[in-house]
C-alpha cells in the first residue's frame, strides 16, 4: 500500500526550506562543474555557495558533487536529477514570461459589448481592419444592455465600447472620443437652408430617440422639453438609427450623435445642422475588467480600437 504523507496526496511534500536559488545553484554547478564559476554566474560569494551546497546535500541526503583536482564531479544521484531539475527551472521561469498575442496567426474570438449605434459606427471599420491585419480574429458583438459588470468580470465580455454611466472600481475605462449631438433633416427640406434658427424648433416636428434610461438620450429630451425650446415631438423611437430614415422621408427633424450623422449622411440625402441650443456632450469609452488589464490579447484589442477610433469615426477609411 502506498504511504500517504501528511498532505494526503501520497506524494512527498517539498522541503519547507526549499529556495529556488538552491535549485539554480544545483543546475549551474552541474553545467559548469565548478563551484567558483557557478557562484560567479549567480552572483554568490564562495562562502554562500558552500552553505547553499550544504543545504542541498542535507535535503537530498547525498554529496551530489564531489571535489576533483579541477572542479567537481556529480554523483549518480546528481546526474539523475540534472534533467528534471533543468525542466523544473524552465517551467518556473515560464510562469514569469507574459504570454504574447500574435494577431496575424492566432485564432481568437473577442466578445465586444456595444449598442446598435456602436455596431453601425465601429464594426464596418473594425472588420475591414481585421481582414487586413488579423484575419484569424473574430468579433462576437453583444448588446450593451446586458449586465456589464457581471459580463466583464466573468470573462463573457472582453470589452465594452460606448457611453456608460458610473461603473465599479474593478473596471477600467479609457476615452476614445468626445461626442456631441447635431440635427439632421432631409436635404431639400422646405423650411431649412443649411441652418436651423432656434425659433423654428417650436414649429418643426421632431423625432426623438435613444434607448430608454440612457442618460444622454434623456438629456436631449429634457432640453427639447424645456421652456426655452418647447419643441413639438411628433415621433418617439427607441433607437437613434431610426431617426435618419424617418427625417429623410418627411419634413421632420431629429437629433442624433454627430458621428452617426456623418456616417448616414453619406448614404441618405440629409443635411447635418448645428443645434441652435446647447445639448450636453458625452464620452465614448472603452471599458474592461481589472482581471484582463494585463492580458496581451486584451491590450491588443484596446489598442486597435484606440488606433481606429481615437478621433471618432472616419467615413473615408
Amino acid at each position: 500500500m502506498q504511504k500517504v504523507d501528511q498532505d494526503g496526496t501520497g506524494q512527498r511534500p517539498l522541503p519547507r526550506n526549499l529556495d529556488v536559488t538552491l535549485l539554480e545553484l544545483f543546475d549551474c554547478i552541474g553545467r559548469t562543474r565548478n563551484l567558483s564559476a557557478a557562484g560567479a554566474q549567480l552572483g554568490m560569494s564562495q562562502p554562500a555557495v558552500s552553505r547553499a551546497l550544504g543545504r542541498l546535500r542535507t535535503m537530498y541526503g547525498d554529496q551530489l558533487f564531489i571535489r576533483q583536482p579541477r572542479g567537481v564531479a556529480p554523483t549518480p544521484l546528481a546526474e539523475s536529477l540534472a534533467a528534471p531539475m533543468a525542466a523544473a527551472l524552465e517551467a518556473l521561469r515560464a510562469t514569469f514570461r507574459r504570454p504574447g498575442f500574435d494577431p496575424t496567426h492566432e485564432d481568437r474570438v473577442f466578445r465586444v459589448a456595444m449598442s446598435d449605434v456602436g455596431e453601425r459606427l465601429f464594426l464596418p471599420h473594425l472588420m475591414k481592419h481585421l481582414a487586413r491585419e488579423a484575419p484569424r480574429v473574430s468579433i462576437d458583438a453583444i448588446t450593451s444592455q446586458v449586465q456589464l459588470q457581471d459580463g466583464l468580470g466573468s470573462g463573457h465580455i472582453d470589452l465594452a465600447v460606448g457611453f456608460f454611466g458610473p461603473l465599479s472600481k474593478q473596471l477600467h475605462q479609457r476615452r476614445l472620443f468626445r461626442e456631441r449631438f447635431v440635427y439632421v433633416a432631409r436635404s431639400n427640406h422646405p423650411s431649412l437652408g443649411g441652418r436651423l434658427p432656434r425659433e423654428q424648433l417650436r414649429d418643426i416636428g421632431h423625432v426623438v430617440g435613444g434607448p430608454e434610461g440612457m442618460e444622454h438620450a434623456a438629456a436631449v429630451q429634457k432640453v427639447l422639453a424645456g421652456p426655452r425650446v418647447r419643441a413639438r415631438v411628433a415621433l418617439r423611437v427607441h433607437s437613434f438609427l431610426c431617426i435618419a430614415p424617418v427625417v429623410a422621408a418627411t419634413d421632420l427633424i431629429g437629433v442624433i450623435p454627430s458621428n452617426l450623422a456623418t456616417v448616414v449622411a453619406g448614404h441618405i440625402p440629409l443635411q447635418v445642422l448645428d443645434p441652435p441650443v446647447q445639448f450636453p456632450g458625452f464620452d465614448i469609452t472603452m471599458t474592461w475588467h481589472q482581471r484582463h488589464h494585463g492580458d496581451a490579447a486584451s491590450i491588443w484589442l484596446r489598442n486597435t480600437f484606440l488606433e481606429l477610433f481615437k478621433s471618432g469615426v472616419n467615413v473615408r477609411d
